[in-house]
């Protein structure tokens, strides 16, 4: 989740991806069918499940053992349920069955984490269920600076299988329904698409095309742990090779280390009636080997920053996706025009320092560094800000003069710029 601070609402460094190798078959989580049957109400078949949404990610509140009360992002894009923070596991003296080994999200890199059998999870609003999760060695994110918020793991994708699952990102609202009562005739506003479901992921379909004239189908993962538009894995194949200005760098940050590649603007990406033009976007390289040995299953994915420009609902059961556009759905992102990336620290994560600046930007070019702390924008004080505040305002028009106060070394400066596209 690094130094390219491009592309879209909440930019590019604030998403993660989860895009595990995992040797965890034997190990796959067990659910109770009839505890998951009896979550939804008798006479509806459905079950709300209040959501926070927070700087592009949907985060529930999760009972850990039913007594330890903590956040979970809501992940497609993850196969399994993983706890970051392992004190959790052990204060509960929870006995891990299996190490393992995993391959981190920069597809090169091993780290190592165990397998805890039976451990229960109750989700608002839903009975206390036993899965097995993985809980990490180390917590190799620290999201909470990256976000803003306090995020303890994440709820895969085998949490919610064989489910109906809206997505309400007006409301903040999941509503999880028994494929029994799933009823289409409500659903008459909506666009639906025939979706694949590989190892309980959802993918769509779509039409790409990066340069102008040369569309091709691609594959994209549905993926609500990604606070992105799209990524796009520019090795797949030669037409996702973006020809016109793109700006290098880190992408984000995912387990084992930081996602390398860059982003730029793609003439359309299309599902459907549905249109996205002159879309920032990601694009990240994969292992050869993976895609040599026909082991890539997709060609990138679909994050919040699209998915929030709808009501959505993934069918997992029938593998079929419905999407009613809000108005102006495909209207312009927003991307910061500053080149600052800012992290939170300190109590409550209220506290800001900034944690890279991208060469030749207005920021760079203001004289401002790596590790200044924030004291200030314009004439507030950082404690009238959240870190998705901060992102929104160097997001403004081009053309807006930013003045920022910021503590180096224990003397206070004031640097001044104005902001501009960066593309």
């Amino acid at each position: 989740m690094k130094s390219i601070f491009l592309g879209t609402k909440f930019s590019v460094w604030l998403s993660y991806f989860f895009w595990l190798v995992l040797y965890l078959l034997p190990y796959q989580k067990v659910v109770n069918a009839q505890i998951i049957k009896d979550i939804y109400h008798k006479e509806t078949g459905q079950v709300e499940i209040p959501f926070a949404y927070v700087n592009g990610f949907i985060v529930l509140d999760v009972v850990f053992q039913k007594i330890i009360p903590l956040k979970f992002i809501f992940d497609t894009g993850a196969e399994n349920t993983i706890l970051f923070k392992r004190e959790y596991a052990e204060i509960m003296k929870i006995p891990y069955q299996k190490r393992i080994k995993i391959m981190g999200s920069d597809m090169s890199s091993e780290i190592y984490a165990n397998i805890c059998n039976g451990v229960f999870l109750q989700v608002t609003n839903l009975a206390a269920v036993q899965y097995n999760m993985i809980v990490l060695e180390e917590d190799y994110l620290y999201l909470e600076e990256y976000i803003g918020a306090t995020v303890d793991g994440i709820l895969g994708a085998d949490f919610f299988k064989n489910m109906v699952v809206k997505i309400d990102y007006r409301r903040q609202v999941l509503t999880l329904i028994d494929p029994n009562y799933f009823k289409k005739d409500g659903l008459k506003k909506y666009q639906v698409f025939d979706i694949e479901v590989i190892s309980r992921k959802p993918y769509l379909t779509c039409t790409t095309e990066v340069n102008p004239g040369f569309p091709t189908p691609t594959r994209l993962l549905l993926d609500t742990g990604a606070g992105i538009s799209a990524i796009f894995h520019h090795n797949s194949d030669s037409l996702l090779n973006l020809s016109n200005h793109i700006i290098k760098g880190n992408l984000g940050k995912g387990l084992g280390g930081n996602i390398e590649g860059f982003s730029g603007k793609i003439h359309s990406l299309r599902f459907g009636d549905l249109r996205f033009d002159n879309m920032i976007a990601s694009f990240q390289s994969v292992d050869n080997v993976l895609i040599n040995k026909d082991k890539l299953v997709k060609n990138g994915l679909i994050g919040n920053l699209i998915l929030e420009r709808f009501d959505v609902v993934i069918d997992f059961y029938h593998q079929k996706l419905y999407l009613k556009p809000y108005k102006n759905y495909n209207k312009e992102f927003e991307f910061d025009k500053s080149g600052l990336t800012f992290f939170a620290y300190g109590p409550k994560l209220r506290q800001y320092y900034i944690k890279f600046v991208i060469e030749n930007s207005p920021a760079a070019e203001a004289g401002i560094q790596a590790g200044d702390i924030i004291m200030g924008i314009g004439k507030w004080s950082y404690k009238w800000y959240t870190l998705n505040k901060l992102n929104k305002i160097m997001s403004s028009k081009t053309g807006t003069k930013r003045k920022i106060r910021i503590k180096r070394n224990g003397e206070i400066l004031v640097k001044e710029f104005v902001l501009r596209d960066l593309f």
